[in-house]
């Protein structure tokens, strides 16, 4: 393979990579809490849109920290198996 041959491949992974950001972008999922109290929002690049907290326990610092982990951890989830799918028949 010659080095302009090892270039347009290069050039074709960038483009693929670029045009996989953008579709990644498209996609969005909402994880909650147990108890709902909290949400996030994130996109297929796993970028933060939304965040709502429920006033009830706004000043409770505990469950503030427990309702982002499992409403963040719901929502990779959530995407983790949305990718899943959809790059299993791309690669089909």
């Amino acid at each position: 393979m010659s080095f302009l041959d090892k270039m347009k491949d290069m050039n074709e992974m960038r483009k693929q990579a670029k045009e996989l950001q953008g579709v990644l972008s498209q996609e969005q999922v909402t994880g909650d809490s147990h108890d709902g109290a909290f949400q996030i929002t994130i996109d297929g690049n796993q970028n933060i849109l939304n965040v709502t907290i429920n006033e009830r326990i706004v000043g409770d610092k505990q469950a503030l920290e427990k309702g982002c982990r499992e409403a963040f951890t719901k929502a990779t989830d959530q995407l983790k198996k949305i990718l899943a799918t959809k790059f299993s028949s791309m690669l089909k």
